[in-house]
Parts: C-alpha cells; sequence; structure tokens
C-alpha cells in the first residue's frame, strides 16, 4: 500500500470520527456538594452526529474557578486558573511527549485538556468517567491495591516532573509556595481552625479524652506557626520538583478490570501545583486518602514503595542530577509531621463526613477559623477511633521542645 493512499484513509477515517453537530446538551454536576471548595466543575452530556452521520452519545467536564466571598484577600495571589492552565499546557503536554520518547506505553497520568476558554476561564476537559474512571469513596478512603497504584504514579509523576526541570523544560519560578505550609492567613483558618474545632468536638468523647483536649486547646496560633515555620525549614539542598498540591483521594480516579482490582489511576485539579520537596504530596496522600488502621499498619513499606517508584522512573526518564537517598525522604516527612498530624487530625473527620456541610469555608477564612466548622462530624462513627492513635502522637509532639 502506497504512504499517500494509506494517508488519505487515515485521514478520512480521523474526520468521520469527528463530531459534525451538538443535537442536545445536558449540563449536570459533576460533583456532589462539599467536594470542591474553588471550582464549579459540570458535566456536559451531549448528545451528537458525528461526520459519517452516525448519531452517539459524548461527555466533557467544564471546569470554572471560584474564589468565594470571604476568601478572596487569601488567595489574592493564587490564580488557580493560571496554575492549572499553567500545569497542562507547560507540564503535563511535555509529560506526554516525554512518554513518547521512552515509549511509555502506560497512558497519561492526567485527564487531557482539551480547550480552555479565555473570555469566561473555563475549561473543557476529558470526561475520564466517560472511559471507565471512577473515585473512590472520599468516607470509605483507599485501601492496599489503591495505595500502591497511587504511589507508583505519584512517583512517576514526580519523576517526570525533575526531568523536564532539569531539561529546562519548565521553571519552579512559575508556582507560588503552597498554602497549606506557608500561608498563615490559609492555615489558620484551614489547620489551626480546624484543630480547635476538633477541640470541641472531643468534649462529647468521655472523660478519658478531657485531658488531650486540654492540651491542644492550650497551644496558641502563635506557637502554630513557629511549628509550622519549623516544617517548613526543610534546607536549601534537598530534592525538589512540580508537586500535584492536592493529593488526595477526590483528586484522583480509578480503572478496575473485571475483577475489580484498580489497573490505572489518574490525578485530576492541579490548582494548588507548587514547587517543594516531594515529601509534601507523599505525606499529604498518605494521610488524607488510605485507611488510617493501614496506613499505620504499612508507614515504612509504603514510603518504600513510592521512593522505588520515583527512583526507577528518574532512571527510565534519563535523570542525569542527584538522586535522593530514601534517608533524606524519610527524615523529610519526620520534619513534616507535624504539620501533617494536625491537618489530618482537624481534617479527616471533615474530609470523610456522610454530611455535605462539614465546613463553611467563606465563614472559616472571615472568622479566622473559630467558626465555620460542623461540630457534629467528629461524633459520627467511627472518626474517634480511626484518629485516637494519630491524636496521641500529635499531643506527644506538642509537648516536645522544638
Amino acid at each position: 500500500m502506497e504512504k499517500e493512499f494509506l494517508e488519505d484513509i487515515l485521514i478520512k477515517w480521523a474526520k468521520e470520527c469527528s463530531i459534525k453537530h451538538i443535537i442536545e446538551m445536558k449540563l449536570e454536576s459533576a460533583l456532589p456538594k462539599g467536594e470542591n471548595y474553588t471550582s464549579n466543575i459540570f458535566r456536559a452530556n451531549l448528545k451528537v452526529i458525528l461526520a459519517n452521520g452516525r448519531v452517539t452519545t459524548s461527555s466533557y467536564i467544564l471546569k470554572k474557578e471560584t474564589v468565594e466571598e470571604g476568601t478572596d484577600k487569601t488567595f489574592k495571589d493564587y490564580k488557580f486558573t493560571d496554575t492549572e492552565l499553567s500545569m497542562y499546557l507547560k507540564v503535563l503536554q511535555k509529560m506526554d511527549i516525554l512518554m513518547e520518547e521512552f515509549r511509555d506505553t502506560e497512558g497519561p497520568l492526567w485527564c487531557q485538556l482539551i480547550h480552555f476558554n479565555q473570555p469566561d476561564s473555563t475549561f473543557v476537559l476529558e470526561d475520564l468517567k466517560g472511559s471507565g474512571f471512577s473515585t473512590v469513596d472520599r468516607t470509605e478512603l483507599q485501601d492496599l491495591e489503591h495505595a500502591r497504584l497511587a504511589l507508583r504514579s505519584l512517583g512517576k509523576f514526580h519523576a517526570m516532573a525533575k526531568v523536564l526541570e532539569e531539561r529546562e523544560l519548565i521553571s519552579k519560578d512559575d508556582y507560588k509556595p503552597w498554602p497549606f505550609l506557608y500561608n498563615e492567613e490559609f492555615y489558620r483558618a484551614i489547620v489551626f481552625g480546624g484543630l480547635m474545632a476538633l477541640v470541641k468536638g472531643m468534649r462529647a468523647w468521655g472523660v478519658e479524652w478531657i485531658d488531650t483536649a486540654n492540651v491542644l486547646s492550650k497551644i496558641t496560633f502563635k506557637e502554630f506557626v513557629r511549628r509550622m515555620k519549623n516544617c517548613a525549614n526543610l534546607g536549601d539542598d534537598i530534592f525538589r520538583c512540580v508537586n500535584h498540591g492536592e493529593c488526595w483521594n477526590s483528586n484522583m480516579m480509578f480503572k478496575y478490570n473485571w475483577e475489580g482490582e484498580p489497573i490505572a489511576m489518574r490525578f485530576i485539579d492541579f490548582q494548588f501545583s507548587h514547587y517543594d520537596s516531594p515529601c509534601l504530596d507523599l505525606i499529604y496522600y498518605i494521610y488524607t486518602s488510605i485507611k488510617p488502621n493501614l496506613r499505620r499498619q504499612n508507614y515504612k513499606s509504603l514510603i518504600i514503595f513510592y521512593y522505588d517508584s520515583l527512583m526507577s522512573s528518574l532512571n527510565r526518564f534519563g535523570f542525569q542530577g542527584s538522586l535522593p537517598s530514601l534517608i533524606e525522604i524519610e527524615e523529610n516527612m519526620e520534619r513534616l509531621s507535624f504539620f501533617i498530624l494536625a491537618l489530618f487530625a482537624s481534617g479527616y473527620a471533615i474530609d470523610t463526613s456522610k454530611t455535605d456541610d462539614a465546613m463553611d469555608i467563606t465563614e472559616a477564612f472571615a472568622t479566622k477559623g473559630e467558626e465555620g466548622f460542623n461540630i457534629r462530624v467528629f461524633s459520627e462513627t467511627g472518626i474517634k477511633e480511626n484518629i485516637a492513635e494519630d491524636l496521641k502522637t500529635l499531643v506527644k509532639k506538642l509537648k516536645e521542645k522544638v
């Protein structure tokens, strides 16, 4: 067969499979209430006619940033739309090319950007649900099968980001510091505020928790800031790369085989992407997304599994720079442990609550964390049991002199 003849066939085939006309469009919310605080996300369900005349259905995700009144001052320097667009155009597209260069056939670790509409700042994205992907129920969290796939994917993602940085295809200067760790207004409202809400909720746990609640209630925000700054003091010579930024259960989707085993995953929502130690993504994921008992039982092996994926991916994609040691990763995660335990202790009940009104983010920011948290969520079934051991660790660290 001649090259020109095959070319004509493929062009015709691609054209015939393309959408010629939208017959009908229905919009529906793509996420339940309480799943996302910074975006309006809709699914556009379409009935379409293809160029070959066939009528079929298709769907796409429409996403637009929305910073609620009361949080706009805190987020004035965090242009979420710009950050996410930068990730799609400057990082993820280049990762696609990198995977092609090394003949990686596993597929991307993200959904595809179809179009960004500048006038109304709306993303048109691939609908992963239409390709068989789904999220793990945020009230249930992930088992070890999901965790291993997520950690392998995260190590590969970080490695590709580091290779692109080494090739000077992306720049660390394009990303703001992570607000969870570096923005006092942000973590006063969300992390410290959530921790104080937990103290109120613990009053219903019984007399055996009164002493623990009293210890937590005595930590001032000034002391909290000091400890947070100590966490952030990781040093200048550590391994750093572009992070996802909000790497938790609701921002990853999985595809399953016929036996219900997870076989592929995709990261979504890159609004909080930043440049820093990959331990920030790693520890955030481990504490917010894995079932607490499984995380505690397998903590060391989970870190090693991630590290092995990071190292093998750095080597696979030809990284020539200095490699991090396992000890460096473990030490940095230990340095960050106060922050993540505080976030976990305050956020676990909110993130896994079966209600859709666990937190009012506008009120939390307006009152600097003094209000905006539904105290009842701390009394839901299983909450106390799932965070008890971690609270003991947190209280121990609060008593330690730093």
